[in-house]
């Protein structure tokens, strides 16, 4: 178990409900019961649940390089087909989870050609991407200045350390308090971004090991 907020008897059900969903809704799909005006909607539900099973399976423990094989069946098809700069959390999550399971530079090259036609001007999301653009401004500056000071900073480790304690979950996190719902749709709180730019800036991050959030054996995976 990776993470301490919830059972595995908890993870176990979370996963074997939404793969239910997923069934059923591919099942609509292939069957030809879904209105055409329909279909794309549906095959983001798809996708959106199985990165929902994806992040549940790494709170509940699984083995990453699983994961990594299951996060690449879903990835090219959302750069190509789900992208859309409007939803910024999506986006931060997918481009951070590409940077933590190594994708392909194929596909690196991919996200670059997408964010660059559809006009993508945000320092983060660049910077995820390798490009470096240090004049660019941050769309939500707010909640993630931060991870650009961390680039100019010494005490880059302990300035994350602080994010992580102090600023990433709060009551404006999207999924806040999903924890306490009586539905099943928590599948953790981890701060993937502050694991990718960890990851990008090499830091030597072992006092980030135990901090709640932190996703240190992605980070680590083929370390």
């Amino acid at each position: 178990m990776r993470d301490c907020i919830k059972s595995e008897k908890y993870f176990d059900e979370f996963i074997a409900e939404d793969t239910a969903r997923i069934l059923k809704l591919t099942k609509k799909v292939n069957g030809g019961e879904v209105r055409p005006e329909r279909l794309v909607p549906v095959k983001q539900g798809i996708f959106r649940i199985n990165l929902g099973i994806i992040i549940a399976r790494y709170s509940k423990g699984d083995n990453i390089a699983c994961l990594r094989s299951d996060f690449m069946e879903i990835y090219e098809e959302w750069i190509m087909s789900f992208f859309s700069p409007v939803a910024y959390n999506e986006n931060l999550k997918m481009l951070s989870l590409a940077v933590l399971f190594e994708i392909e530079q194929k596909l690196i090259t991919l996200t670059k050609r997408k964010l660059k036609e559809k006009e993508v001007k945000d320092w983060l999301l660049l910077f995820l991407m390798g490009e470096k653009q240090p004049n660019l401004p941050l769309l939500f500056p707010d909640r993630f200045q931060i991870m650009k000071e961390l680039v100019k900073e010494r005490d880059k480790s302990d300035l994350l350390e602080k994010y992580l304690k102090e600023d990433w979950y709060n009551k404006e996190y999207e999924c806040y308090e999903a924890h306490k719902s009586s539905q099943n749709i928590y599948y953790g709180y981890w701060s993937f971004e502050a694991g990718a730019i960890a990851k990008i800036l090499n830091l030597d991050d072992s006092n980030l090991k135990n901090v709640q959030y932190y996703p240190y054996d992605l980070v680590h995976y083929k370390k």
